[in-house]
């Protein structure tokens, strides 16, 4: 009895020590945030304003009606356009990117803040190398499930210059497949250049009375390598992209379009640390996340802080194409 007693009273005082602690948290503020790239492509480059958000929020405010001008080391300007909103581009075809040139990023608010970035070379991009699979299971979450067959697809470049040193991937997938009855009606997803998005479009009757569709996404995450500290400014073996088949990827005919960019170190130290700050799992051990400033900042005078990057990279693109007789299993 008197065992029970001193449980119950041991008990009581440590619940008495457990007192909950509020700590006070101001009003957020957010930052403008900057997210550039310039580029010698025939396609439209894009600068995208926003601000940034609270973690409770979902996105960010885009940031409209603003002046964004691209500047070049010769004095001549090109004002973009917003194509959507807090989206602005160029039109190439009135001013494009020039390797071994230099260009910078000139930001006017609608409240009348001023911005601009750092001058940044754009450098030649070089060719993209070899692009290829290989077959590659993925485990599953449940015990006991059998591993999904897949590709890993992989990507060689090399410089023989030595002067790229810092890459960075992006791509376009596209692949087809069959639906069993007639789409009433076009089926459009996202189509923002800004933030992403893909399409499918109804396109013609296949075999055994199917329709043919293609679907176009994009990539989202951010890729990048350097060759810094190797003798060679080579990238063996890059992990651009994997595939199962527990989607539609696979079923008839697949696509990657690659775009390799050489980008500054500048850029790819920011991009680094940005990853860093993604892939924190927050726990104690974890470095503190912190704001990952780019090499934006206010032009008047003002002590702002801005978030975000303008980089102005040579971009060089290949296509990659897989039929489903070429997997090594079935895919449908």
């Amino acid at each position: 009895m008197i065992k029970h007693i001193v449980i119950v009273v041991l008990a009581l005082v440590l619940y008495s020590c457990v007192e909950p602690f509020e700590p006070e948290v101001g009003a957020y503020e957010s930052t403008l945030v900057v997210d550039g790239l310039f580029t010698n492509s025939a396609d439209t480059s894009s600068v995208i304003l926003s601000r940034s958000y609270a973690y409770s929020e979902r996105k960010g405010e885009a940031v409209q009606g603003a002046t964004v001008v691209i500047e070049d080391d010769q004095g001549q300007m090109n004002e973009m356009k917003e194509s959507s909103p807090g989206v602005y581009q160029n039109d190439p075809a009135a001013f494009s990117g020039e390797v071994g040139r230099s260009y910078r990023l000139r930001i006017t608010t609608l409240d009348g803040q001023q911005f601009e970035s750092s001058w940044e070379l754009m450098k030649p991009a070089p060719p993209v190398g070899e692009i290829y699979f290989e077959y590659k299971e993925r485990l599953q979450n449940e015990v006991g499930k059998p591993p999904i067959p897949g590709i890993q697809i992989y990507l060689d470049s090399d410089d023989p210059e030595q002067k790229t040193r810092y890459y960075r991937w992006e791509f376009e997938e596209t692949y087809e497949f069959h639906l069993k009855h007639h789409p009433v009606i076009e089926v459009i997803f996202g189509s923002n250049p800004g933030f992403g998005g893909d399409r499918i479009e109804y396109v013609s009757p296949g075999p055994n009375g199917g329709f043919r569709c293609w679907k176009h996404e994009t990539s989202t995450r951010i890729m990048i390598a350097s060759s810094e500290n190797l003798t060679e400014d080579a990238v063996v073996a890059f992990p651009i992209n994997y595939v199962d088949i527990t989607t539609y990827r696979l079923y008839r005919k697949y696509s990657l379009l690659v775009k390799q960019y050489a980008i500054s170190k500048g850029y790819y130290d920011h991009l680094r640390k940005v990853l860093e700050v993604n892939e924190t799992t927050g726990s104690l051990f974890d470095p503190i996340p912190n704001e990952t400033l780019g090499n934006i900042h206010s032009s008047d005078g003002r002590d702002i802080p801005v978030l975000g990057y303008f980089s102005a990279a040579g971009v060089d693109t290949s296509r990659f194409f897989i039929d489903n007789t070429e997997l090594p299993f079935d895919a449908r």
